[in-house]
């Protein structure tokens, strides 16, 4: 059921309040229909993007500012930022779980074990097909395929391609379910705790003045990095409380995915097509599919390096145009030469300008032929395009600005900036990777000139990552292992806010994972 807050009078009483129908409040939403539990389910926004609500989203940057923008990055509408997302789905390496971060602050108090119990049906609500991440996974991919042959450093590794926007895919089920009411145009504006450290009644308030207050005893925050950690700071301060902030890292640990370029591939064998960058590559059970170039999990724990991935972006030769053209000349001359050696008619040329204009043009012939075909460029050089995991730390963090928000509230403030170990990291694994082009002769990697400047050039992924990170101990984080906040006994947090370690992985995907963990344990805990 769809209901507008602007126009109802009441709300009545809830089993799970969720606030934030993005990917991680829509799955846990779908994930509930149908068990007779009574679930309200938050929005902001309406079914269409509102410009007056998407102002709430505004905020200040400090940090790499000119890369990043509050209001641009999110969206604050049904589906959330899936309105928007790029769509690349792939699940957390090994190598994320198996140790804590360079920066001194503990890793992830589950295993990836835990986590593939849900990683399947995730990339069904995903809408990526089978969980399946080998590179075997192409449809008719052979190892002469493959730019870099095995090689003990580099590996293939594929992402796959969604197109599901979730306001869009699930809003019909939304609207047909009698237990999940969807809440459009709820604004979340206050959270009140009782002295136990329980949510008693969450407030919100519509853009035109309605305020309606709602009771569940079991609150989720599905808002993203940014939000949630705000919404948590807001609710501390009304309440003169420190819930989640024990070890001073409510907000903390904001971590992105820095991207730009490493390096230019130069090749040495004549390239035009390759699996890596045509467009065509799918999995066997029909998914577009991205290859990318990744050092091993032993190679990264040896070095002690960060994760990362890295797209082959081809540059094609400027002077292809012109030599296509020449060789489009030599071909009309041979066929009229051609022409005149069967004997076929009258003809309207000249048999000595053809021959001229075949002789002329045949090294363009002869280098079109061998490129493979006209309308295809050789590739001149390969920009090695990164996504880096960046080290979580205390200083990278959302805090609570001196601006307000239209309700009176402070926006947020994000400090990112990627350090210095996570440059040095970049370029050591880019610098592994030349290695291995050279080993298997497949070309001179050229670095980027400016290494100096801790990330030259970067620009953000809009990957919100971490601010209300998991732990076991509540001084090591925000929230307990099933995404409890330290202190509550009943206000939880759902998204890419509770990952600890960003690894090298998109995040949707995984978001959508932990969120279905959460949803069991929630169906676990009113069951008894």
């Amino acid at each position: 059921m769809i209901i507008d807050s602007r126009i109802a009078s009441e709300t009545g009483e809830y089993d799970i309040l969720i606030v934030g129908a993005g990917p991680a409040g829509i799955a846990m939403a779908n994930e509930l229909d149908g068990t007779g539990l009574r679930v309200a389910l938050l929005e902001s926004g309406g079914e269409e993007f509102d410009g007056d609500t998407q102002e709430l989203y505004d905020g200040d940057v400090t940090g790499l500012e000119e890369e990043f923008d509050l209001t641009a990055s999110r969206l604050r509408f049904l589906g959330g930022t899936s309105n928007h997302w790029g769509g690349r789905c792939v699940p957390l390496d090994p190598i994320d779980f198996a140790r804590a971060p360079f920066s001194g602050l503990t890793g992830w108090p589950i295993s990836r074990e835990e986590l593939l119990r849900y990683y399947p049906r995730a990339n069904t609500y995903c809408g990526v097909g089978e969980f399946e991440y080998e590179p075997d996974a192409a449809t008719g991919m052979t190892a002469e395929d493959f730019l870099m042959p095995a090689d003990s450093s580099v590996e293939a590794a594929i992402v796959r391609q969604s197109s599901v926007n979730f306001g869009e895919t699930y809003r019909d089920a939304l609207r047909a379910s009698d237990n999940v009411h969807l809440w459009l145009w709820a604004n979340l504006t206050g959270l009140g705790f009782s002295s136990d450290g329980t949510v008693e009644g969450v407030q919100i308030q519509t853009l035109d003045g309605q305020v309606l207050e709602f009771r569940a005893p079991n609150v989720v925050l599905a808002c993203g990095a940014i939000e949630n950690a705000r919404i948590l700071m807001l609710a501390n301060r009304a309440n003169a409380t420190t819930y989640g902030d024990a070890g001073g890292l409510l907000g903390a640990g904001y971590m992105d995915h820095p991207a730009g370029g490493a390096a230019f591939l130069h090749p040495t064998q004549t390239l035009v097509h390759n699996p890596h960058w045509d467009k065509d590559l799918a999995s066997t059970d029909g998914v577009p599919l991205w290859l990318l170039w990744r050092l091993r999990d032993e190679v990264l724990d040896r070095e002690g390096l960060a994760n990362g991935q890295f797209y082959l972006l081809p540059f094609r030769e400027s002077t292809h145009a012109e030599r296509d053209r020449e060789a489009k000349r030599g071909m009309v001359a041979l066929r009229q030469i051609a022409k005149w050696a069967v004997g076929h008619g009258k003809y309207d040329f000249s048999l000595s300008d053809s021959y001229c204009e075949f002789i002329l043009n045949t090294d363009a012939m002869a280098a079109t032929t061998i490129t493979g075909g006209w309308g295809e460029a050789p590739v001149q050089k390969v920009l090695l395009k990164y996504e880096a995991e960046q080290q979580p730390t205390r200083d990278n963090r959302v805090t609570l600005g001196e601006r307000p928000d239209r309700f009176g509230q402070a926006l947020p403030v994000l400090h990112w900036a990627p350090g210095e170990f996570d440059r040095d990291s970049l370029l050591r694994t880019t610098t592994l990777i030349g290695a291995a082009c050279g080993r298997a002769d497949i070309g001179r990697v050229e670095l980027e000139p400016n290494f100096e400047k801790p990330y030259f050039g970067t620009t953000t992924s809009w990957h919100q990552i971490g601010t209300t990170r998991m732990s076991e101990a509540a001084s090591d984080g925000v929230t307990d292992p099933d995404g409890r906040v330290h202190g509550t006994t009943n206000l939880y947090m759902a998204g890419g806010s509770v990952m600890p370690t960003s690894g090298r992985a998109n995040p949707t995907l995984t978001i959508v994972a932990l969120t279905l963990r959460l949803t069991d344990h929630l169906k676990a805990k009113m069951e008894t």
